[in-house]
Order: structure tokens, then sequence, then C-alpha cells
């Protein structure tokens, strides 16, 4: 079963694109996405992944994935109608975020759409070891936004933000030893925890803690 944040950005590309839009899901993994956008009916998924056994994976599944290394920038330019960037952009340092985007952007068809989902910073964000810094589709259209911001580099692309869509999750104790180590005590604050998921849970994930947002970019 796809994730409800794979659900969620098949969903907000549905209401943009055609079924027949090419679509690059950069940095597809698995290709979990891939999945779920061709179940919504876009035929025309392909993905590009850095891990090659990740990509046989993907192969083997029957996917359209490609290797970084294989992909050729200069032969795909302009030619997606879609670019997804899915938990990408926060295991960049600044510098090479830019370069990274710069390169995939020309890929981009003018008119075309960037997809970014990404979290946001919060208690569990550095539990994932890899992960870099958090952005925020502020600081992208400082970059990207085409306006004169006190920044050192304006890009050659330029976005236009068109929709956007924050994700929660339920508000959790976790920086507690009694959880950690499983003390006497540790009881109260996974209770406590129990009850802040059922909150989430009853208000339709309203209630909860933003975690990640979803952005939709339009190239000018």
């Amino acid at each position: 079963m796809a994730s409800y944040e794979s659900r969620r950005i098949g969903k907000l590309l549905s209401k943009y694109i055609e079924s027949d839009s090419k679509i690059l899901d950069i940095g597809c993994g698995y290709g979990d996405k891939i999945d779920e956008l061709m179940s919504l009916g876009f035929a025309n998924v392909s993905g590009v992944e850095i891990n090659k056994t990740l990509v046989g994976m993907a192969c083997d599944k029957g996917l359209n994935v490609v290797a970084v290394d294989s992909f050729d920038m200069e032969q795909n330019k302009e030619r997606y109608d879609v670019l997804v960037m899915s938990h990408i952009i926060e295991h960049f340092q600044y510098q090479d975020l830019i370069q990274f985007m710069e390169s995939y952007l020309g890929c981009l068809k003018h008119g075309g759409l960037l997809l970014i989902a990404t979290p946001l910073m919060n208690p569990s964000f550095y539990d994932d070891f890899d992960h870099v810094k958090p952005y925020t589709h502020t600081g992208i259209l400082s970059i990207f936004g085409g306006k004169a911001t006190q920044v050192q580099y304006h890009s050659q692309h330029t976005l236009k933000l068109i929709d956007l869509y924050y994700l929660r999750l339920a508000y959790q104790l976790k920086f507690y030893r009694t959880l950690e180590m499983h003390t006497l005590l540790y009881r109260v604050p996974r209770t406590i925890n129990r009850l802040f998921h059922l909150i989430y849970r009853l208000s339709f994930r309203l209630i909860g803690q933003p975690k990640a947002w979803i952005g939709l970019f339009r190239k000018n």
C-alpha cells in the first residue's frame, strides 16, 4: 500500500497535469512513487537513482529506471513535463543543492512542474543520519524565484510556487530517558504519545506537528 505522502503527491499532481505527461522521479529509490503515479493513470513515468542496487530492483519490477551516471542531461534537455524531487534536497549542502537543481531543471520544459517533498526541522530530522539540513519553499524561492534577494547566487532558471501542502504527524514526546531506556516510568510518556496519536487520527490529521512540506513549482 502506498504511503500517505505518496498518495498526497499523486493527488496533487492529478490536479495539474494530463495522464500522458512525461514525469521523471529523481532519486526514485525502489520506485514506490513511480508505482503510485502509474496506478493513477500516468503511464509515462521514469526514474533516476544513484544507488545501482536499487536501480536493479526497480528494473526487476518492470519500472523504467536508470542510474545517475547513465542519465544524459544534454540528451534530456527540456524533455520532461514534471520533475519529482521527493526527500532529496535535505541531503545536500546548499552549494551542492544549487548545482544539483540547476542541472535537472535544464531537463524540465518551459512551463513544466517541479514537485519537491522534504521534511521540516522537527525532533526526528537528524534521526536520518545523512540528513544535512532542512529547506523551506521560501529558501528555494530566494535562489530560484527570480527576485533580487540578499543571497550569493541566483539561478538561471525561474520557479513560481503554485501549490503548497504541509504534512503533519501526531505530537510525540521524544527526548525522555524513560522512553529510550525502558525504565519503570516509560509507560507514562508512552501513554501520552498514544493519546496524542489518537487526537491526531480523530482530527483527520489536522491536529499535529508539521513534519514536511510538498510544494509544486512552475518553471517560467
